[in-house]
């Protein structure tokens, strides 16, 4: 087997974000069982990037990583006619996009409109050229991938924590006190909307007799937030798994935005709870969603609710090893061929 890996080449630059986070395991699962495997860093939709390489290297197996390269993807197939191509779709580009920006951004609804269109171009070149669409979320399988035209299959390929997010040494679950929102540093409709969401959370929780500790992480200088006296802005925490060993839960609050958030898994894998909208847990896998706390945060008689399920023993504790075994048997499946010759199976 013979692997051409192709990563866009920002998802490098923030070892906390979303996108590093989803294509480590994937990465680290190459390196492991194919080690006939390269990996290309792609800065622009292409082909000139990849021409050298293709000179050369005869892939059987070729993963992209999310759907932002569709000349390349098409370029692929017509290069490599009878190589296996996965795309990873890593949530619902279009509504993505809106639910980041809103329909009046800077440049007008018009260019608002123009960018979701052109995302949904990007979905459907994927699930017309590749063999399989990698969803990182089976609901948006079930409402979005299945529904666009084209001949991929569409599967789920759940998202896994990698390992340095791993607590190595989480304090008791009894003694957290610590109730944590972890926003990206990027300020837009959707982020600044889970902040506000918790601000106004931890207030009620306070007012409701709330012993504990609420914090903000990630550098929110200029975003003119209110006074939240409740709330400790942390800034940029480096040690984000040490947080997390230290968490009795993570809010993710905001009904905003699509594919799975990753935070969430990060959160179960440490043993903390989480705290997310009823809109949220609607969007999320079904394996996951039993271990969510519903709130609303906008409902204060949802808080006690809240309180108490605070007080219980979290029930995710084997969630983690259960995605890695379901990522690793979609692997397999998908790479099958190399990953019998390779391992002996």
């Amino acid at each position: 087997m013979r692997v051409l890996h192709l990563i866009p080449e920002f998802v490098f630059s923030n070892t906390f974000h979303g996108a590093y986070k989803d294509v480590l395991f994937r990465t680290q699962w190459l390196e492991s069982h194919a080690p006939a495997c390269r990996q290309i860093r792609l800065r622009q939709d292409d082909l000139v990037e990849l021409e050298p390489i293709l000179s050369e290297f005869q892939p059987t197996h070729v993963l992209i990583e999310y759907t932002r390269f569709p000349q390349i993807t098409q370029a692929v197939r017509a290069a490599l006619p009878d190589a296996w191509i996965g795309v990873r779709s890593h949530n619902i580009e279009p509504l993505q996009h809106l639910d980041n920006l809103g329909w009046w951004p800077t440049r007008g609804p018009l260019w608002m409109l123009y960018g979701m269109f052109r995302l949904l171009f990007q979905d459907v070149a994927a699930k017309r050229t590749a063999d399989a669409v990698l969803s990182i979320n089976e609901w948006e399988n079930r409402i979005y991938c299945n529904r666009l035209p084209g001949r991929a299959r569409t599967e789920w390929l759940p998202y896994v924590c990698p390992q340095h997010l791993l607590p190595p040494a989480p304090q008791p679950v009894a003694d957290r006190k610590v109730i944590a929102c972890l926003p990206t540093s990027q300020e837009n409709r959707k982020s600044r909307d889970l902040v506000l969401r918790f601000l106004a959370f931890a207030r009620e929780m306070k007012a409701q007799g709330s012993q504990d500790t609420f914090v903000v992480t990630g550098d929110l200088r200029g975003w003119d937030l209110p006074d939240c006296p409740e709330v400790t802005l942390a800034g940029f925490v480096e040690n984000l798994s040490e947080l997390m060993g230290r968490c009795k839960a993570i809010c993710m609050l905001s009904p905003l935005g699509y594919g799975f958030k990753t935070t969430i898994a990060d959160a179960l894998a440490a043993n903390a709870q989480v705290i997310a909208p009823p809109a949220l847990i609607k969007r999320s896998p079904d394996l996951v969603k039993p271990f969510l706390i519903r709130c609303d945060s906008r409902r204060p008689q949802d808080i006690g609710r809240v309180m108490q399920a605070l007080q219980l023993e979290p029930r995710g504790t084997d969630l983690h090893q259960q995605l890695c075994r379901l990522a690793e048997g979609v692997l397999r499946r998908c790479f099958a061929a190399g990953v019998d010759q390779a391992t002996g199976v």
